[in-house]
């Protein structure tokens, strides 16, 4: 019995172990790594690569694997768009980087494969307690470090940049340049993801579960002012939609909320993004006609298609209003399908999971205005809370 339990110890720590490496990678530093041929390669997704072979050799070792129903279910969903997409490629063309069809491959197969698939069954044996716990806590740190470089880069005027770990490689001293990070004078809050809004989507997609297992109110404080200084109108209404879902009935507390908000967020206007020069004026950026740029998107859309006839290129920002535009309704609703699936799969499944729930809803919302949906890290972040949504963990069974 003794030597029974030390090997379920072992194994349990060793589970542990490897989530934990997966979070350090994936979540703390996402864009450490370096590139081939203009292609991003990071640390994290050559982890998810290796977590992938290992399970293939680990099935092989065993002749024997199995899935549970709804992530099984749940990967059947995603394999129309990609069918759809591949056929569209064939019939229409491509045009663009050979890195942004990598990309797209990557996130739209690899992805999906791995956590609903593989690792699904992989998650279910750890404690959610442990999950949850190392979650708020990266959470915390990438929100501490992006306050500190923020800080760091309007008093010294560049970004503190480590080659292979807070920033890729082949990406040193772009940050100013490429990285769409400047509002004016002044530069967003991009913590080791390299882009504000990147950061943004990413965490807002992990604030339930911090939010839910945070008392702290400092620390909410400090994630909350991470995400307003990303200077991203799409993350600060993604952290509207989120207090209005949470506290849709507690009216008196969802007040307070937002006149706390409303102060932070005038402190932080009149200090700082009275400094735009595009913009001239808070209310300016705030109300910006041109939505960002994403206007020339919206007016371009001026025809229905069906199937789509366009030579593919990538997904914009608006991610439905892209996917539409390139694809058709066909191709929008083949791309639902895979992407609101796990809602569905959520509300059948009877358990505590809502957090990673409502971070799907922040994701699926985001999508209307910048989903940053083939840029690393994000789909990861997106699969893994779907897989969390609805999985019964040990602390569940």
């Amino acid at each position: 019995m003794r030597n029974i339990f030390k090997i379920q110890l072992t194994n349990e720590r060793l589970r542990e172990l490897v989530f934990f490496l997966a979070v350090f990678l994936v979540i703390i530093i996402p864009k450490g790594g370096f590139k081939i041929a203009g292609i991003p390669i990071t640390w994290g997704y050559l982890y998810l690569g290796f977590l992938m072979l290992l399970s293939v050799f680990i099935i092989a070792n065993k002749y024997k694997f199995t899935v549970q129903n709804k992530p099984f279910i749940a990967y059947i969903a995603t394999l129309p768009f990609v069918i759809y997409f591949t056929i569209h490629l064939m019939v229409n063309g491509y045009e663009g980087s050979l890195g942004n069809l990598i990309s797209f491959y990557v996130s739209f197969v690899f992805l999906p494969l791995l956590f609903y698939i593989f690792l699904s069954s992989f998650l279910v044996k750890i404690k959610s307690e442990y999950i949850e716990t190392v979650l708020s806590k990266s959470v915390l740190i990438i929100s501490v470090y992006g306050i500190f470089l923020f800080i760091y880069k309007q008093v010294t005027g560049h970004f503190l940049e480590i080659p292979y770990f807070t920033v890729n490689a082949g990406d040193l001293g772009e940050l100013d340049t490429s990285k769409f990070n400047q509002r004016g004078s002044v530069s967003k809050l991009i913590s080791t993801y390299n882009n504000g809004n990147i950061f943004g989507v990413c965490t807002l997609m992990l604030f339930p579960i911090f939010y839910k297992n945070t008392k702290s109110k400092l620390k909410i404080f400090i994630v909350v002012l991470a995400l307003l200084l990303t200077l991203s109108r799409t993350v600060w209404i993604g952290l509207i939609f989120y207090f209005l879902f949470l506290y849709r009935n507690q009216v008196l507390k969802l007040v307070k909320i937002y006149l706390l908000g409303g102060l932070i967020l005038l402190i932080m206007g009149t200090v700082i993004m009275t400094r735009y020069f595009q913009y001239g004026s808070l209310q300016g950026f705030i109300f910006d006609a041109n939505l960002g740029g994403r206007i020339l998107q919206i007016r371009k859309t001026n025809e229905i298609s069906f199937f789509g006839s366009k030579v593919y290129s990538a997904i914009e920002e608006i991610v439905y209003l892209s996917i539409f535009k390139q694809f058709g309704l066909v191709g929008l609703f083949l791309f639902c399908i895979s992407f609101f699936t796990p809602i569905y799969l959520y509300l059948k499944t009877k358990n505590n999971n809502y957090d990673y729930f409502i971070g799907i809803l922040i994701y699926l919302f985001l999508c209307l205005s910048d989903g940053c949906i083939l840029l690393i890290p994000t789909l990861a972040f997106f699969y893994f809370i779907s897989v969390m949504a609805f999985i019964r963990q040990n602390s569940a069974q």
